[in-house]
């Protein structure tokens, strides 16, 4: 997967069980409300968290949750051909 785009301020529900943030669930992209059909990656950072995901469309996005902003960015990954 290559990224070309920056990340943007997106909106993220996520279930959280264990521990808050566990899964996203919904986002909203540029004012379109997304299913979250599967988590593809998941890490930890320093600062937050870290997810690869693909929505139900089948588009895949990357997703960062900041913890010292807490704030959610995004950006649309495109698959190598």
């Amino acid at each position: 997967m290559k990224t070309q785009q920056p990340m943007e301020t997106v909106t993220v529900e996520c279930y959280s069980g264990g521990r808050f943030a566990e899964r996203p669930v919904e986002m909203t992209w540029r004012g379109e409300r997304l299913h979250i059909a599967s988590v593809e990656r998941a890490w930890q950072t320093p600062g937050g968290m870290g997810f690869v995901v693909c929505a139900a469309d089948s588009r895949h996005f990357e997703l960062a949750y900041i913890i010292a902003g807490d704030r959610w960015t995004a950006r649309q990954l495109t698959l190598d051909a």
